[in-house]
């Protein structure tokens, strides 16, 4: 019988090499319009350097917490963590999507 923590690891691996392929998307290939509040009006390429940094960010501690509960289990504490972690992530690269510290 396979442990329930490889089966909740491996989705939050999954999930997180999702967040990485988008981050790689919006942050290497230039895709801002991937981004759901991308305001046209700020420089496309600032946009993808912050927002596609942090969705990147978010991506690899997604990872990191997967393998972490697959190496470790599951701990209360590190779930909570990564969620308020992913949540002033998201934040923050909304606010680089609307033009936040945009000087242009």
């Amino acid at each position: 019988m396979v442990d329930v923590n490889l089966i909740s690891g491996g989705v939050w691996t999954l999930g997180g090499i999702a967040i990485l392929y988008l981050g790689y998307q919006i942050a290497v290939r230039g895709r801002v319009e991937l981004h759901s509040d991308y305001d046209e009006s700020v420089d496309p390429g600032y946009v993808a350097r912050r927002s596609g940094g942090v969705a990147l960010l978010m991506g690899a501690v997604t990872v990191a917490h997967g393998v972490r509960e697959m190496v470790r289990g599951f701990d209360p504490a590190a779930l909570a963590a990564l969620i308020v972690t992913l949540l002033v992530l998201s934040y923050l690269s909304k606010l680089f999507a609307r033009g936040y510290g945009y000087d242009g």
